[in-house]
């Protein structure tokens, strides 16, 4: 996790200001009665609920699972090239599993590399946008 981890947040921040939130309640949600519960890597404008991974095809799928059990209505997973494999693959299986529970207009699967941060940035903005996150220059800190 660690520096993908900082890598993936940061820039949600700069793509999404202070609209992103890696801590608190809405990070945090439970399974039901005596089930547990799980926490994603973030949330933004309250609407969308965020999983970032860069590691393998089966740990990519667990972070699904936590997506679609989320109480937000839209989903952004944000896929960090490391250890995904072949990210077509990768992101042909998110947007299956995804798919499966969720209609196409409440999710995006993104994939980004830490070599060009404007450029992942913008990707992030557009994805938000289409999810309905109004993104302005007030709210990023590019």
């Amino acid at each position: 996790m660690g520096d993908y981890d900082r890598i993936g947040k940061e820039l949600l921040r700069r793509a999404a200001g202070t609209l992103y939130h890696d801590a608190g309640p809405s990070v945090c949600f439970g399974f039901g009665p005596g089930a547990g519960g799980a926490r994603i890597d973030g949330t933004v404008a309250g609407l969308v609920a965020v999983e970032i991974e860069s590691r393998t095809p089966k740990q990519v799928r667990g972070a699904l699972l936590d997506l679609i059990m989320h109480p937000y209505p839209k989903k952004l997973l944000l896929l960090l090239e490391a250890y995904i494999g072949n990210r077509d693959i990768a992101v042909k299986q998110a947007c299956a599993i995804l798919g499966r529970f969720l209609a196409p207009n409440t999710f995006r699967v993104l994939v980004v590399g830490a070599d060009n941060l404007e450029a992942a940035t913008g990707a992030i903005r557009t994805a938000l946008s289409e999810l309905g996150v109004p993104i302005d220059d007030t709210a990023a800190t590019a």
